[in-house]
């Protein structure tokens, strides 16, 4: 099932931002969405890792308060270089209140400035939590059971309340990318 709840009537929009936590689908879903709305896909975590360097290391070395600064700054420098339409998909902890004030009020000024779209599995937190944690523990940087579930409980209801549209499905990306496409026909 894919629900897709428009919260803002659709308006045009150079950038399509999707928001969403770690494990959410952001990124494989930017991948199928891109193509059909003939738009250019830009992944914040992508741009990093080739601007800037590895974000573990980043963080390792510098804190997770300077990666999220940088990460802020660095959407802001790609809003700027967009000449054309493009899908950015941001990174897991983009809107989240961890963020410092300074790169939180820039990356909310930067949700203003596109039509953004927050992906969720469900309607439920719980049954969320347990789709994203299963799905972060395959990842390389997984940071355990117990720091997976705690990190999705407390963003959830961060990006459930986010977005000018809300997707809750666990469907395969190219469905929901359809969906989309279907959903944003001629409106943006």
């Amino acid at each position: 099932m894919i629900e897709i709840i428009e919260r803002t009537p659709v308006r045009p929009a150079r950038t399509l931002l999707l928001i969403g936590p770690g494990g959410a689908g952001k990124s494989m879903l930017g991948v199928q969405l891109a193509p059909l709305l003939g738009r250019a896909l830009i992944d914040l975590d992508h741009e990093f890792l080739g601007r800037i360097g590895d974000i573990s290391t980043f963080i390792r070395d510098a804190g997770y308060a300077s990666y999220k600064t940088r990460n802020a700054q660095l959407a802001g420098e790609i809003i700027c270089e967009i000449t054309t339409p493009a899908v950015l998909v941001a990174s897991s902890g983009f809107m989240t209140p961890d963020n410092p004030p300074l790169a939180l009020e820039a990356n909310r000024a930067l949700l203003a400035s596109t039509y953004s779209i927050c992906l969720l599995p469900t309607r439920s937190l719980e049954t969320s939590a347990s789709i994203i944690v299963e799905r972060q523990l395959t990842r390389p940087f997984s940071s355990g059971r117990f720091r997976e579930d705690a990190r999705i409980r407390a963003r959830y209801p961060v990006y459930a309340k986010l977005g000018d549209a809300i997707i809750f499905s666990t469907a395969p990306a190219i469905e929901i990318a359809k969906a989309v496409a279907r959903f944003l026909h001629g409106r943006i």
